[in-house]
C-alpha cells in the first residue's frame, strides 16, 4: 500500500487537526533545540507541514526535510520561502527508501511517525544507514499504547479518521524496537497528553 495517499489527503487541513494532539509540542521544541544544536547536517524525516522544522532550522546549520506526501511537502515549501529560511532543504522522499549516501548525516529526527508506519523497523534501518558513527536520532512518538484507556482511544481513532496506529507502542516498546536497529538509547522521558508522547534520544552504534 502506498501510504502517501493517506497523508496527501490530509495536508490542506493537517495543521488544524494536530492541534487536538499537540500539548506536549513546546516541550519537544525545547527538547529538540538542545538535543540538535550545532548540529552540521540534520534530516527530519516525516516533517510533514513543518511543526517542527524551523525549530530545527534556528539550532542546525544545515536540514533537509522530507515526507512521503508531496502535498504536504508543497505546503512546507511555501512556508519555507515565505518565512526566507536558507537553511532548510525540502524533498519528497519515503523513510524506507531514504534518497541519501550512507552516513551523510549527523542527526536524524523523525517525530510523532513511527507508529503510523506500517513498517517501523525498515524505517529505523535506514535512519541508521544515513546517520555518521555516533550520529544522533531524536524520535518523539506517539505512545498509543501507553495504557488500556489510550489503547481504546487508539483503536477509535482508526475507526474513524485517517490516523491509524499501526504500532501500539507504549515507552518501554519504543526504545527495545529502537535498540533492535543498532541504536543504544541515551535518554528516554514519556510527555504527557491525550495521547502522550515518548521522547527518546538514541545514538547510531
Amino acid at each position: 500500500m502506498d501510504e502517501s495517499h493517506t497523508w496527501d489527503s490530509l495536508a490542506s487541513r493537517y495543521d488544524r487537526i494536530i492541534r487536538v494532539f499537540d500539548r506536549s509540542y513546546p516541550a519537544i521544541r525545547r527538547r529538540l533545540s538542545e538535543d540538535l544544536r550545532g548540529r552540521a547536517n540534520v534530516l527530519e524525516v516525516a516533517s510533514g507541514t513543518g511543526q517542527f522544522t524551523f525549530d530545527i532550522a534556528r539550532v542546525a546549520k544545515h536540514v533537509v526535510a522530507t515526507d512521503i506526501s508531496s502535498k504536504m511537502v508543497e505546503c512546507l515549501r511555501a512556508a519555507a520561502k515565505e518565512a526566507d529560511t536558507t537553511n532548510v532543504e525540502v524533498a519528497t522522499m519515503s523513510a524506507y527508501e531514504l534518497d541519501a549516501a550512507p552516513s551523510s548525516f549527523d542527526a536524524v529526527f523523525c517525530a510523532n511517525a513511527l507508529h503510523v508506519m506500517e513498517q517501523p523497523r525498515q524505517a529505523l534501518h535506514e535512519f541508521r544507514r544515513v546517520l555518521t558513527k555516533n550520529g544522533v536520532l531524536v524520535a518523539p512518538t506517539f505512545l498509543h499504547g501507553a495504557d488500556w484507556t489510550r489503547r481504546a482511544v487508539s483503536r477509535m481513532m482508526g475507526l474513524i479518521s485517517p490516523f491509524v496506529a499501526h504500532t501500539r507502542l507504549d515507552l518501554e516498546s519504543l526504545c527495545a524496537m529502537i535498540k533492535e536497529t543498532g541504536f543504544s538509547v541515551e535518554r528516554r522521558e514519556r510527555l504527557p497528553g491525550l495521547l502522550p508522547i515518548g521522547y527518546v534520544v538514541a545514538m547510531r552504534e
